[in-house]
């Protein structure tokens, strides 16, 4: 009776040890994918997020050198007003300085040429204060565009780098995923839980993050009681 008892409990052991194990090892297939899954959602995110900032700050390049362009442009139309100014102010000090002897119709025309000529240095002097003011402040933002210039492609790359990472490791879990689903002893399982078929590689990354997506979905309902 000893002899026949023995390999029965064995039998029985080793049945119930490799039901334990195979249910384990589905669990952490699950618990790992997930994990997998959240990285390359957010390393995703984060890649996109660079991408998008690098366009921000190309777009920003672009609209800060058009006002540079018509910053100067302004600058060079103002230069040219007030030579003219100056000029105008040569030929007043040439034709009505104090000692000069002027008729009372010259000292007239003098007045209300001075009169005028205060109007267009004043003029002047408003907007050179106004195309400097302009000018601080846009050299401000430049200050703060390069930083982000310089700093944006290397965020870019980084995050690239990270993306590729967390997509490297989801293709080495779903051949760990092929591995359990191709084996005999779960084909059952999976046949019965609608798992799909993993006998064509995925050939991008968005059919790879479905493919994953729909194994994990197998996979618990092999793991639900």
């Amino acid at each position: 009776m000893t002899s026949l008892r023995v390999p029965v409990i064995t039998l029985a052991l080793s049945l119930g040890a490799a039901s334990a194990w195979g249910a384990e090892s589905v669990m952490n297939l699950i618990s790992s994918g997930e994990a997998v899954q959240k990285d390359v959602t957010a390393t995703k995110g984060r890649m996109d997020a660079a991408v998008q900032r690098n366009k921000d700050v190309a777009a920003q390049g672009n609209s800060l050198a058009a006002e540079k362009a018509k910053l100067m442009a302004d600058f060079a139309d103002w230069q040219k007003e007030n030579d003219t100014v100056k000029k105008g102010t040569g030929d007043f000090q040439n034709r009505c300085s104090p000692d000069k002897k002027l008729e009372q119709e010259q000292r007239k025309a003098c007045q209300k040429d001075a009169d005028e000529l205060n109007q267009d240095i004043a003029k002047v002097n408003s907007e050179n204060a106004e195309l400097n003011k302009r000018n601080d402040a846009l050299n401000a933002v430049i200050l703060g565009y390069n930083k982000e210039a310089q700093a944006a492609p290397a965020e870019q790359d980084a995050a690239y780098a990270a993306y590729n990472a967390a997509t490297q490791k989801e293709r080495a879990w779903l051949d760990a995923a092929r591995n359990q689903l191709s084996t005999e002893a779960f084909k059952a399982y999976s046949d019965k839980a609608g798992c799909p078929d993993m006998t064509q590689p995925p050939q991008t990354t968005d059919a790879m993050v479905k493919m994953s997506d729909d194994i994990i979905a197998c996979l618990r309902k092999v793991s639900s009681p």
